[in-house]
């Protein structure tokens, strides 16, 4: 049986012709350093965080060095290599107000960027607009983006989310109305009349929106039952099939009428995969904060307990923004949110895992991941694994209410940790940090970006990551091999392009001659095709694989020559 070798995802060294080796960044693997993704002078704030298929991300954020809240977005590649300028590539210096709202980003299916956000450029009310960013930086809707809404309204927190066909639809709060467009990836509106808007009595807030079947969505609101601020809110869901046509009735269906939805509580969807969503949030009905979930069938039935599934019914206990994960495939949901005593003065992590049928699979009162103390829990965010969910958080020490601490724990079906160190360091140095969010890339690998602090009072932005097996930095796999050392005759050069569609041609150097093997590997370290097995004579050699009969994804390709061995990775996108 062949010996099994860790082989990094990418090397930190890239060899050129000239066999010279030129560092360049990683994943980072020391929790007192973390990454600066940007720490320039002036306030680096509100960033944002979203996968791409390579393994690698984008990070967003508002940058005030200028003056103005600018925004900017960085790409690092599936090593972690910073893949655009120091400081990020420059999105959008139109004006902002002197205060931000919030905006929201996420990845389309070829992988570009998609950013909405609110400015003032057209005036002093704030309007949305959209971009779409390649991952070579290319602003693939114009220099400005595309303008969603201008007008006198009041538009704010706008979110983006990616049908099933690869088309995009923003929805986004205007005044006390909210509102749906749908986009073609050209930016073309896909939609007639370009802009669906739900009629309600007294106003709506807060929309999300997810994919559903059949390149349709599912928005979620919050309706307003009367003119006052402290009438109830009751929370509705809307779906809309790719024409834009109502499916569930002019008015939605209620998700939640219970109230108690104060003006903090910002409750958020998830897509099931079958034509659902799974709705998540806190409230402060009979005066008491907890948190639920609901199943929104395709049908616009509720699968769970009307109202919502409590989370945790432990007693004296109180829960407050939570967060869900869904693997891919399970019909499971996990649940964290932060919980606290019924006096607020300690706080804790806590889980709850829902079956198909909303049944709570870790007891009434769910689990204490972070058991209550006097140290703070806050801002958790979760991601799915295959077999479980991470959810990363802040923890400050008891008595300090400036600084903390990054933390993750990863828990398995069961709800039992799976890292014998648990929970996880991500950033041990303690700052002044905020504005927590995480993402997962297709490796499994956890990325968490946040505001810091420590060398910059009004705020940088930094990155951690960690591996699913509770490790940071850079996450080896398995590539069978014959144990034999790292590769000291020969140097693999590359692969161009990479990302490739149907073919890619991989280069090598030989500083003498020998039997050279060039295997392929898929993700899980199978061997998949044997390109080359043969002597070969000292120099730069090439050769073409194509791919149009695999699915995408990621790669590895291996030289072996004169007992030696070294591997890469590729990305095929179809």
């Amino acid at each position: 049986m062949k010996n099994v070798k860790a082989i990094p995802l990418l090397s930190a060294a890239v060899f050129c012709l000239c066999l010279a080796a030129n560092s360049l960044a990683q994943w980072p693997d020391d929790p007192l350093a973390n990454m600066p993704i940007c720490d320039t002078s002036g306030a680096q704030t509100i960033p944002k965080i979203a996968a791409t298929s390579d393994g690698g991300c984008y990070v967003c954020w508002y940058d005030n060095t200028s003056g103005n809240y600018d925004l900017y977005l960085q790409r690092l590649d599936g090593s972690g290599q910073i893949m655009w300028a120091e400081n990020g590539l420059l999105i959008s210096d139109n004006p902002q107000d002197t205060w931000l709202t919030d905006y929201d980003m996420t990845v389309d299916q070829e992988d570009n960027a998609l950013v909405v956000i609110n400015d003032i450029r057209s005036g002093g009310d704030w309007d949305i607009y959209a971009y779409r960013i390649s991952p070579a930086g290319g602003f693939l809707w114009g220099d400005d983006g595309l303008t969603i809404s201008d007008n006198n309204g009041f538009e704010v927190n706008p979110r983006v989310t990616v049908t099933t066909d690869g088309n995009i639809v923003v929805g986004w709060q205007e005044d006390d109305f909210v509102h749906v467009r749908k986009l073609t990836p050209d930016g073309e509106d896909y939609w007639s009349p370009a802009v669906i808007t739900p009629s309600s009595t007294y106003g709506m807030s807060i929309a999300r929106i997810a994919p559903a079947e059949g390149d349709g969505i599912i928005l979620q609101a919050l309706v307003a039952t009367g003119p006052e601020y402290w009438d109830p809110k009751h929370l509705y869901a809307y779906k809309y099939d790719a024409d834009g046509e109502s499916q569930w009735g002019d008015n939605g269906v209620v998700v939640s009428n219970a109230g108690g939805f104060g003006p903090q509580m910002r409750p958020d969807i998830i897509a099931d995969g079958a034509g659902g969503v799974y709705s998540y949030w806190y409230d402060s009905r009979n005066n008491i904060l907890h948190a639920y979930a609901q199943h929104v069938l395709s049908d616009g039935s509720m699968a769970w307990t009307a109202n919502g599934v409590l989370l945790s019914s432990a007693a004296g206990r109180l829960q407050m923004e939570p967060a869900i994960a869904h693997p891919a495939g399970s019909e499971d949901v996990y649940l964290f949110f932060i919980t606290t005593d019924s006096n607020q003065n300690q706080s804790g992590v806590g889980a709850q895992r829902l079956n198909a049928a909303g049944e709570r699979q870790w007891g009434s009162g769910g689990l204490d991941l972070v058991p209550l103390s006097y140290n703070t829990c806050w801002y958790a965010q979760a991601v799915p694994m295959t077999d479980g969910a991470v959810v990363t958080y802040f923890e400050s020490p008891a008595g300090d209410v400036i600084n903390s601490r990054v933390k993750a724990i990863r828990v398995a079906e069961d709800g039992s940790p799976v890292w014998d160190d648990s929970p996880v360091v991500m950033s041990q140095l303690l700052s002044q940090k905020g504005y927590l969010q995480a993402a997962v890339n297709p490796l499994g690998q956890v990325l968490a970006v946040w505001q810091d602090g420590r060398s910059d009072s009004d705020g940088d932005i930094y990155l951690q990551n960690v591996n699913p097996d509770g490790t940071l930095g850079e996450f080896p796999i398995s590539i069978p091999d014959d144990g034999t050392p790292a590769p000291e005759s020969f140097f693999l050069l590359r692969n161009y392009p990479n990302p490739f569609n149907a073919g890619t041609t991989i280069e090598y150097y030989l500083d003498k001659p020998g039997a050279v093997e060039i295997a392929i590997f898929d993700i899980a370290g199978r061997k998949i095709a044997t390109l080359n097995h043969e002597w070969q004579a000292a120099g730069i050699h090439r050769l073409l694989w194509t791919a149009e009969h695999l699915a995408s994804g990621i790669y590895y390709y291996r030289i072996s020559a004169d007992g030696l061995f070294e591997a890469r990775k590729m990305l095929h996108l179809k």
